[in-house]
């Protein structure tokens, strides 16, 4: 499907509206899903075993894969893109490394008493890759070097079995580069519930990170509470910003390139009617190979594109203008950003070193991508002296005493006094 719009005041609600529905994600949490949640905190392996032969067709004796397994995978790839792996590893954990060079604590002095805030790793984390579409080893990137350049003493992937009932040999592979060597077969609602409460092989994590589908998603939120999550994660998408600076055969490309994704869509903003012709002549064609979904918006000016970007909070954003610095600086709503006629998704999904586990379906307006702080937490450590407790304690009196909170107040009154 290809839709086109000319961006207006009389029809900036319905492109509104129409936007929101694309990127519809249902609230509901599907009946199947906490079916399948209750019995693996029931039944535990036996319910994943079973599962593993219903959805995956994998005929399966134990979960956890073995390493003559790993050793086994780099037989059933191909050895070039070893190489790649470990580039992009490396630029991954570049990228990261310095992102937690950032993440400081610090010691705030106030007469009497102080504060320091520090972080922490998180003691475990689980990481979902998913199986169904294509073997998504670069998400074993993505979430597995955050994790460990957090410092997360435990982390374990999750997979499901659908590789001649085993994890797909390209994921193994990626796992055994970056040094995760506590790999499960089990993949869906069920993998994730076993993540949430333990099982006899898969003891519980404290976190659970990566995209999946709508099952392995909602069990993510249904489960929420029980475990830490990153984001809800939907079908992916691209918005590309553009004017006539833009190489018209690259916004094509890209938006050929988001088609490939299931239930996968794209929206092309631009002040270019050129522009807007010849994309929509070119998914066009498209269209007798695969499915597009796709919405072209002609707009007046950039100004009215980043009102628009800013309502869609795409998971990824293209800006592709003479003044592509002014357009991102109006943007508040994205969690990855491509600059340029040179800044390809597709670059950013696999080696550029910034996360490609990103928020969609507009939850971008209050999520961030996956980094290294979501594999850690900040604590703060208060150090209060008596004089401290003279100086500001009335003010905690008072305000406990207005609350009713009278053995408040005692506590900090028998100090002061």
């Amino acid at each position: 499907m290809i839709r086109r719009f000319t961006y207006s005041a009389k029809n900036a609600a319905a492109i509104k509206e129409f936007l929101k529905k694309i990127d519809a994600f249902s609230a509901e949490v599907p009946a199947s899903v906490i079916e399948i949640t209750d019995a693996v905190r029931e039944k535990g392996d036996a319910a994943l075993i079973d599962y593993a032969l219903k959805f995956d067709k994998a005929a399966i004796k134990s979960l956890k894969v073995a390493p003559d397994a790993v050793k086994k995978a780099y037989s059933l790839i191909d050895k070039s893109v070893i190489k790649s792996i470990k580039t992009a590893a490396k630029n991954i954990s570049a990228f990261h490394k310095m992102q937690k060079d950032n993440i400081k604590g610090y010691v705030f002095k106030n007469e009497g008493y102080s504060i320091e805030q520090k972080y922490v790793p998180l003691d475990s984390a689980g990481i979902y890759i998913p199986g169904g579409q294509a073997p998504l080893f670069s998400t074993v990137l993505m979430a597995g070097i955050p994790a460990i350049t957090a410092g997360v003493k435990r982390i374990c992937i999750v997979s499901p079995p659908r590789y001649n009932s085993e994890v797909n040999p390209y994921v193994l592979a990626a796992a055994d580069i970056i040094g995760i060597n506590e790999i499960y077969r089990s993949g869906g609602a069920q993998a994730i519930a076993a993540l949430a409460y333990g099982t006899k092989t898969i003891p519980k994590v404290n976190k659970v990170v990566g995209p999946g589908n709508i099952y392995s998603t909602g069990a993510k939120k249904h489960l929420f509470g029980t475990i830490g999550i990153d984001s809800i994660n939907g079908p992916s998408e691209v918005t590309i910003i553009a004017d006539e600076t833009a190489r018209p055969e690259f916004v094509l490309a890209d938006m050929a390139a988001q088609a490939e994704h299931i239930n996968g869509h794209s929206v092309l903003i631009t002040v270019s009617e050129k522009l807007a012709d010849f994309t929509q002549t070119g998914l066009k064609n498209m269209e007798k190979d695969m499915a597009v979904n796709a919405v072209i918006i002609k707009v007046k000016s950039l100004k009215e594109a980043a009102i628009i970007a800013n309502e869609k909070a795409p998971e990824h954003l293209t800006v592709i203008t003479k003044n592509d610095r002014a357009v991102i600086a109006m943007i508040t709503n994205a969690p990855a950003i491509f600059a340029g006629n040179y800044s390809p998704v597709a670059f950013g999904d696999y080696v550029a070193g910034a996360n490609h586990i990103l928020p969609t379906n507009g939850t971008s307006k209050f999520f961030s991508g996956l980094s290294v702080l979501d594999f850690m937490k900040h604590t703060h450590i208060i150090r209060g002296t008596k004089k401290g407790m003279q100086k500001f304690g009335p003010a905690a009196e008072k305000m406990a005493e207005t609350e009713t909170l009278i053995n408040h107040k005692k506590s900090i009154e028998i100090r002061r006094k």
